[in-house]
């Protein structure tokens, strides 16, 4: 598909890797400069570098989501270095799975830093520049596991299902603005974050790894995975004029696993 992001600014948490990366190079091959915001800095620098080898302006910008300081001095970046920012993709996100009462304070205090409040942190910020100029778009990412609530999943779903709520209101607090905010939920798709779902549920055991991504596959109609590049592809078109009616809500592309 093509896009024309041309002079346009784009922001990217989780950019270094799996759907938040696809993303940013989508932008980036049809002409948006990329801030790619990760929690590794190697990763943010691999991605600048392949934004800039498409032709586009790049920033690379380690940050910890979860912090709100971090995060507000990142959106002072953008506006320093490129004077605004335009379309903001909250990619950003971690899954540890386990049975409620089995699962680490630890892991359940991360999951809601990184999934809910590393998105509201963002959206807050991106909002306090698109609103006055009268222009912006925010895709956040939820998941089907917002809708498929499955045993092993509670924390994890009800974070993703809170993006889905936050996304609604906040769609409509600036729908007056020219501001969209809109949320997917991608389905079974081999990124990194799905090498970390197996390795808890399966370990190193190849055999059992390989037995629960295809279980998992099943569950989509087609009996297929998806690709980076089906959810790079709805981020894009919702950053369109043509998609300007499209806000506050939650979008499934997940070859019908959902409904």
């Amino acid at each position: 598909m093509q896009f024309n992001f041309k002079g346009k600014k784009a922001l990217v948490t989780g950019g270094g890797s799996g759907l938040g990366r696809e993303c940013a190079l989508l932008f980036a091959q049809n002409g948006a400069d990329v801030l790619i915001a990760d929690s590794k800095k190697e990763r943010c620098e691999k991605v600048a570098e392949e934004v800039r080898n498409l032709g586009a302006q790049a920033i690379a910008y380690e940050v910890d989501v979860t912090d709100y300081e971090q995060v507000a001095k990142m959106y002072k970046t953008i506006v320093e270095q490129w004077g605004t920012v335009d379309y903001v993709v909250n990619s950003a996100g971690v899954c540890l799975t386990e049975e409620l009462t089995k699962q680490s304070i630890d892991d359940i205090n991360l999951s809601i830093d990184v999934n809910i409040k590393g998105v509201i942190y963002s959206c807050r910020e991106a909002l306090a520049i698109m609103r006055p100029k009268k222009f912006g778009k925010i895709i956040n990412m939820s998941s089907i596991a917002a809708k498929a609530c499955l045993g092993g999943f509670s924390v994890y779903s009800a974070t993703k299902a809170a993006v889905l709520a936050a996304t609604a209101s906040l769609g409509r607090e600036a729908a007056l603005d020219n501001v969209t905010v809109n949320c997917i939920c991608p389905g079974i798709i081999k990124t990194s974050m799905w090498e970390e779902i197996l390795d808890q549920m399966a370990g190193d055991d190849q055999a059992e790894r390989d037995r629960v991504w295809a279980e998992w596959v099943k569950g989509t109609p087609n009996g297929k995975p998806q690709d980076p590049i089906d959810i790079a592809n709805m981020v894009a078109f919702l950053c369109t004029e043509e998609a300007r009616y499209i806000t506050a809500q939650n979008i499934g592309v997940d070859g019908g696993f959902t409904f």
